[in-house]
């Protein structure tokens, strides 16, 4: 990882692929650290990963890419104590969340680690605004030749808007168009 040097880091899929890393490896503390510092570290481990790693889906292709890097406190094994982390996705988004599909993402990798059990719920919070999610492993599953988990996710969302569509009878398109 270019300003990193070389290191390992998890790959996981919780309804999108992410890279996993602990900011300690990074030389960031994940509470402390500023954001832009992380927002950086996490986007130069993404594009480290798309450059040296191919990602494939066993069921979708749609699917077979690195949506992110989601950097932890580096607290994996399992604690009633919530671990940390933060989401840099896409074009370097950050999740305000500790991220759906990256908290079903972790707990599918701390369950192949044997650090989480069946049933053994965890807490995830966000270093940028401290929201927390839980999640736990329900069941063991497989998608295409892997093993997998189905994980249950809950946490607290907030409406952030709303949008109303009206469609006129007299509107010649109403149903759509094909270019």
């Amino acid at each position: 990882v270019p300003g990193h040097g070389k290191m390992a880091v998890d790959i996981a899929y919780g309804g999108a692929f992410y890279a996993f890393v602990s900011a300690e490896r990074l030389g960031l503390d994940i509470c402390s650290a500023k954001t832009r510092d992380l927002v950086d570290a996490a986007s130069a481990v993404t594009e480290a990963v798309k450059a040296q790693f191919q990602i494939s889906h066993p069921e979708s292709e749609d699917l077979s890419f690195l949506y992110g890097t989601i950097v932890t406190d580096g607290k994996d094994t399992y604690s009633e104590e919530p671990t940390t982390n933060i989401c840099v996705f896409a074009d370097e988004q950050v999740d305000r969340s500790p991220t759906g599909s990256g908290v079903t993402a972790r707990i599918a990798l701390q369950y192949h680690k044997g650090l989480l059990e069946l049933n053994q719920t965890r807490a995830f919070k966000s270093s940028t605004t401290g929201s927390v999610f839980t999640g736990k492993a329900v069941r063991e599953a497989k998608c295409g030749d892997f093993k997998a988990v189905i994980v249950e996710v809950s946490g607290q969302a907030h409406y952030t808007g709303t949008a109303s569509f009206i469609v006129e009878d007299d509107d010649p398109l109403k149903n759509g168009f094909l270019l």
